[in-house]
């Protein structure tokens, strides 16, 4: 996917007069046709680190081979052209030429009246970003059942999502899937477990108990491994394990129930967190299949036998042996994930699968994706392994269902938005409804938890530290949201009889110009965001728009001002409330008209 197709009504005047000027000096320097990739040469178009400089600036530096000139002799010839063509730019005040850069300040009073309608309008937030709009498959969230359903979970969930939007957001239609991990020897040990140990004490319905047996039943198994008791006990949850592969028995029944406490969690937590799934796939529907794949492949000569083992060479790759069947016939996830990615690719409009799985599994994706390009599965080539590290608690341990290292998501759920209301919102008791106290803690809950875990890039691990993550100041959801509150409570303190921005547009303090010119930004940001597939840059961008409105806010009063100076102003206001706004949905984080 390119990141250079964007269609910004704001940039595309100037791109065009840009490829105007190259093409014209081309023709003057006889260079016949023009070899330049004009998509690649838009892309260097970037915001220069002080607005002083240029609100949008060109590096001239990679035409100098082009064109053999200096940078700045181009940057030059650029500027004397473009401005002969001024009436073309009318955002467009001036063009500057300034050591091989080619530098551009908006006309802040037409930038002002163009760009606050439309935000207001909501029409901004519908540009078409992208030129030729996908159908893509985004698979994430792949929660195994009778396990704890942890913080550490939530990572893979709140990124997910933010993909999802964020490619919408762009004009992909986007295909959202799960697939839970339903198979396994981690099942057959907590069924025997339970079974053996608590038979009598079931806690029906309890999906955070069985996570509990899981780690009680490592704990058993571990002790007992290497005594006389251990063969048995391998040998009783492997005949668990059989009834659970071939349907059938009281082991298989138990199965089926408990199986149904951790999908009802799941779909609790996910309800929770404002996330859908278009199709849930599930390990267990992929396992005889996947083995009957294999087989069929080696029969026509695609995998080879290796020590009684099925698999396929992929040293010419650099990918080593991947191995899909194990020589007692059993596969491995890498022989499931080859049917799931056929079952993916039955619908021909799906260009490519996305799937969000930590960034341990990086060899496990190589693999896949070589075999299935192999196989003839064309799109495999271009699907994607988007990769995340690990989550640790407060004191730097990793979240693991294994160990007691591992909240679960719905207790997290409960104390954060007690935490809240008692932190932030029972003050409030008599004059807000105690629906809107218990709406409003879940959307603080939601926006921390989800900034917090999209505010670090996907290639850095991250603490969770709630108490830090909860904070009204500083990088974190809860500041951001209390921004988007506080614009709200401000248009409805400041009378705003007259909203829309007519005929005139006034700025007078530096920092509402630098706010403007922000604003205008937000586009470029949830494009690159959704392109390169990080939450990260557009929840950068909101935290820097935040700032850059809480010093206007302390700069530029509202309520003194009159005439067009404050009619500017409160339009500013609401358009930062609905850029945060949409800045925050296209995160997954909801905006409090209050707080």
């Amino acid at each position: 996917m390119s990141r250079y197709s964007i269609i910004d009504p704001y940039l595309k005047p100037i791109r065009d007069q840009i490829q105007s000027a190259c093409e014209s000096l081309a023709k003057e320097r006889d260079l016949g046709s023009l070899k330049i990739d004009f998509q690649e040469l838009f892309s260097a178009i970037t915001f220069p680190p002080e607005m002083r400089l240029g609100h949008l600036a060109l590096p001239c530096h990679r035409l100098a081979r082009v064109f053999r000139m200096p940078p700045v002799k181009i940057a030059e010839v650029f500027q004397q052209k473009i401005q002969a063509n001024q009436d073309q730019l009318p955002l467009i005040a001036r063009v500057d030429a300034v050591n091989g850069y080619l530098n551009f300040y908006y006309d802040l009073s037409s930038l002002g009246q163009t760009l606050l309608k439309d935000i207001e309008s909501e029409a901004y937030f519908r540009a078409n970003l992208i030129q030729k709009p996908e159908k893509l498959m985004v698979e994430y969230s792949q929660p195994n059942t009778h396990k704890a359903l942890h913080v550490g979970h939530l990572r893979n969930m709140v990124y997910g999502d933010a993909v999802c939007r964020l490619l919408e957001n762009l004009g992909h239609e986007v295909v959202r899937v799960t697939y839970p991990g339903d198979m396994g020897n981690h099942i057959a040990k907590v069924l025997w477990f339970i079974q053996k140990y608590h038979a009598d004490s079931i806690h029906k319905g309890d999906a955070d108990w069985l996570g509990q047996m899981y780690y009680e039943a490592n704990q058993e198994i571990e002790r007992i491994k290497d005594t006389d008791q251990g063969p048995g006990v391998k040998k009783e949850v492997g005949d668990v394990l059989r009834q659970i592969q071939d349907r059938s028995g009281s082991f298989y029944d138990f199965y089926l129930e408990t199986r149904q406490w951790s999908l009802d969690q799941m779909k609790r937590v996910y309800d929770w967190l404002g996330i859908e799934f278009d199709r849930w796939y599930y390990e267990s529907e992929c396992d005889e299949p996947s083995r009957d794949l294999v087989l069929k492949k080696f029969q026509e000569g695609f995998f080879v036998k290796s020590e009684g083992a099925i698999g396929i060479d992929l040293s010419d790759y650099n990918l080593g042996f991947a191995l899909y069947l194990k020589s007692d016939g059993n596969g491995l996830y890498l022989t499931k994930d080859l049917e799931l990615i056929r079952k993916k690719f039955e619908d021909p409009k799906v260009s490519r699968s996305i799937y969000v799985v930590d960034s341990r599994q990086k060899l496990h994706f190589q693999q896949l994706f070589k075999t299935a390009e192999l196989m003839g599965i064309p799109q495999a080539k271009q699907s994607v392994h988007l990769s995340y590290e690990s989550v640790f608690t407060e004191d730097g341990k990793p979240f693991s269902s294994r160990s007691k290292e591992g909240l679960s998501l719905e207790k997290l759920r409960s104390e954060i938005e007690k935490k809240i209301v008692d932190t932030h919102l029972k003050a409030y008791r008599g004059e807000w409804s105690e629906e809107e106290i218990q709406k409003t803690a879940k959307m603080i809950a939601l926006g921390a938890l989800k900034y917090g875990m999209l505010k670090v890039d996907a290639s850095s691990t991250i603490r969770f530290v709630l108490e830090d993550w909860l904070r009204l100041d500083g990088d974190t959801g809860p500041y951001l949201q209390y921004v988007h509150a506080r614009c709200n409570s401000l248009l409805e303190k400041v009378a705003d009889k007259d909203k829309g921005i007519e005929k005139a547009f006034e700025l007078q303090h530096e920092t509402e110009k630098e706010l403007l010119v922000y604003l205008s930004r937000f586009n470029t940001q949830a494009h690159l965001a959704g392109e390169e597939y990080r939450p990260t840059i557009l929840a950068s961008y909101l935290y820097e728009l935040c700032k850059y409105f809480n010093r206007f806010y302390k700069e530029c009063p509202i309520k003194t001002a009159t005439g067009t100076l404050k009619q500017s102003r409160l339009a500013l206001v609401r358009s930062v409330k609905m850029t945060l706004k949409n800045g925050l949905e296209l995160l997954g984080i909801p905006a409090p008209q209050r707080m």
